[in-house]
């Protein structure tokens, strides 16, 4: 709901800026956005969607795209994982699960859970950073996933985990 109220919010103040919403819905979920704002949104414009792929990459890689997910609870969200690896600046809620993924102000944004205004104001801070400063963003959500989500280092560690488990 956040995003949808966010897009709407943002939608006349930025036309250049699409704003997107990729996977699957989930009308039934008490935290989606019921089935007739979500096509009201998407009649007047406010929101594009783009449906489910595996495909991730060939939507997220795109330039200039954030990654915003108002998380109310989380585990380790392994969307945002993808758009660290991808190397997108992320917007997303400062609960467990989703901080792990960003460095407020560096790789992207921290925001109060289901706090709509911080993520307004959140999405129109990174709209108005010069486009040096979203390139060295999405620069630093790369080298961050590489740092913490690096495969080889997860096998080493799981690897040292298990040697020391063996000699018990």
């Amino acid at each position: 709901m956040e995003f949808s109220e966010a897009a709407r919010q943002l939608h006349g103040q930025y036309p250049g800026v699409r704003f997107e919403i990729l996977g699957p819905l989930a009308y039934d979920s008490p935290m989606g956005v019921p089935q007739e704002l979500f096509e009201k949104d998407i009649a007047d414009g406010h929101i594009y969607y783009l449906g489910v792929t595996k495909n991730v990459n060939a939507y997220v890689g795109r330039k200039n795209v954030v990654v915003v997910l108002p998380s109310y609870h989380e585990g380790l969200s392994r969307s945002l994982m993808e758009a660290c690896a991808i190397g997108r600046p992320i917007i997303t809620s400062d609960i467990h699960g989703c901080r792990e993924c960003v460095e407020d102000g560096k790789s992207g944004f921290l925001v109060p859970k289901q706090d709509i205004q911080a993520l307004v104001d959140a999405m129109t801070q990174f709209i108005q950073l010069p486009q040096a400063e979203k390139e060295a963003m999405a620069e630093q959500s790369h080298q961050l996933a590489l740092s913490r989500f690096n495969v080889e280092d997860v096998i080493a560690t799981y690897d040292a985990i298990l040697q020391d488990a063996h000699s018990l």
